[in-house]
């Protein structure tokens, strides 16, 4: 039985609010049936509805992982090396810096799914500004710290990497790790972490690479990297050519924005939880529902879930959304701003032109099934102005309305949505009070001095 009546909902948002709630509980399977068995000619026609298809080369169709390149180096992600024997001390390290504005690479949380051991060591080489050694005697002998170590003083030596050795416990060491200023950490673990964030920032006055300070900067409070969206026009929206348009998308027209800067990423679970820390009576991300489970934060401790600081937040309403910009002194985009921050000027159909989302590109189709790192598909899924995640892992939030009073516009798709939601012109609506495991949220900042 269908009945019409949809709440004021349009029936392409039930459809698509349809296939993200059985994707959540891996019965897509189940759905194609259906609809194979109510609507045979047309299924048989088209194999799938594309808001449903997976590309060939998908993993889920393939049954194969996305290899992945490094990302560019950031010089705010710090790579932990350390022995097994230190894994504890190690990862409380890891869990500070995180929520001091730190990205951190870690074993094993940062090791991708499917990812063998030495390419995600590799990896996390390359992407990261600054390694700290944990220097403890089962460092000194330990083969993979001996390999990571020499391997971080040839990039510091070529100025590709911050080396910082981190002394938790005096020993006999190899002359070449004892020729660096050690960090102590034999004493009070407090002290220990303010003398390595204090190091952390001496060599790093501008948190940004060298000549980019006009385009890119670090919010101070949320330690969210904003970029730079320069004035002008852009072309929003779908025109009648498109085919893969829907018609809120259109028509397409020339818009003309101010400067602005947009959250190169959404906001991760590191950078809400600062927001938490200052206003206990926030709630935190939390929904008693089985699917919510990977999500979830623990109440009682106001924590994240392990493995998960850079995976965008979620479970976050439109109000918790807002509640955290008027907390940070930002606003959510409007549409209109998002849109130029996902397609540029020249009317390109995804962040990265006009060829279709590819696993290699975004996170989409259940290529993963659920969330990844902020960033993971850097630079081969950017926008031309260097925006991750503008396409698939979590539909971002924003300050306009779908339906006046009561959705609010949501972008970008999302890692259980199909190739025509991850389109920069795809429109969304959802109501401002509910919580998902796919909606998150990114940040603009309007600044009066662009240059400051």
């Amino acid at each position: 039985m269908v009945y019409d009546d949809l709440d004021g909902a349009g029936r392409k948002d039930k459809a698509r609010e349809l296939v993200e709630y059985m994707a959540r509980r891996t019965r897509l399977d189940d759905l194609r049936a259906v609809l194979g068995q109510q609507r045979p000619e047309q299924y048989a026609a088209t194999g799938q509805r594309p808001g449903l298809r997976l590309p060939p080369d998908s993993p889920a169709a393939t049954g194969q992982r996305p290899v992945l390149q490094p990302s560019a180096r950031n010089p705010r992600q710090v790579f932990i090396s350390h022995a097994t024997a230190d894994a504890a001390f190690a990862q409380r390290l890891a869990a500070d810096l995180q929520r001091h504005g730190y990205r951190v690479w870690i074993a094993p949380q940062s090791i991708r799914p499917g990812e063998q051991w030495v390419a995600a060591i590799n990896r996390g080489l390359e992407e990261c500004g600054v390694m700290v050694l944990l220097l403890t005697p089962a460092a000194a002998v330990s083969p993979w710290v001996q390999m990571e170590t020499n391997v971080a003083i040839e990039l510091e030596r070529a100025g590709e990497m911050v080396f910082v050795p981190l002394l938790r416990e005096k020993g006999r060491y190899p002359g070449l790790w004892r020729a660096y200023q050690w960090v102590s950490a034999d004493g009070e673990y407090g002290a220990a972490l303010a003398g390595l964030r204090a190091r952390l920032e001496s060599p790093l006055p501008n948190p940004l690479p060298e000549g980019e300070g006009t385009r890119r900067r670090i919010h101070e409070k949320t330690g969210i990297e904003l970029i730079r969206i320069p004035a002008g026009p852009f072309r929003y929206g779908s025109s009648d050519a498109d085919k893969m348009a829907w018609d809120d998308e259109k028509p397409q027209r020339t818009v003309d924005l101010p400067e602005y800067w947009i959250g190169r990423a959404p906001v991760t679970n590191a950078q809400y939880k600062r927001f938490l820390d200052a206003n206990p009576g926030q709630r935190v991300p939390f929904v008693q529902a089985d699917w919510a489970t990977p999500y979830n934060w623990d109440e009682k401790r106001r924590a994240y879930p392990a493995g998960k600081a850079d995976h965008p937040v979620v479970l976050v309403s439109w109000n918790d959304a807002k509640a955290f910009c008027d907390w940070a002194g930002l606003v959510l985009p409007t549409e209109e701003q998002w849109e130029k921050a996902a397609r540029g000027t020249d009317g390109r159909i995804w962040p990265w032109g006009d060829e279709p989302p590819t696993a290699e590109r975004c996170n989409f189709a259940l290529n993963v099934g659920g969330t990844t790192l902020v960033g993971q598909y850097s630079p081969q899924g950017d926008s031309l102005y260097g925006c991750v995640d503008m396409a698939g892992n979590v539909w971002d939030w924003t300050g306009s309305w779908y339906t006046t009073g009561s959705a609010r516009a949501l972008r970008g798709g999302s890692w259980g949505g199909g190739d025509l939601d991850t389109r920069a012109a795809c429109r969304n609506g959802g109501n401002p009070h509910r919580w998902d495991g796919n909606v998150g949220f990114r940040v603009v900042e309007l600044l009066s001095d662009p240059g400051f």
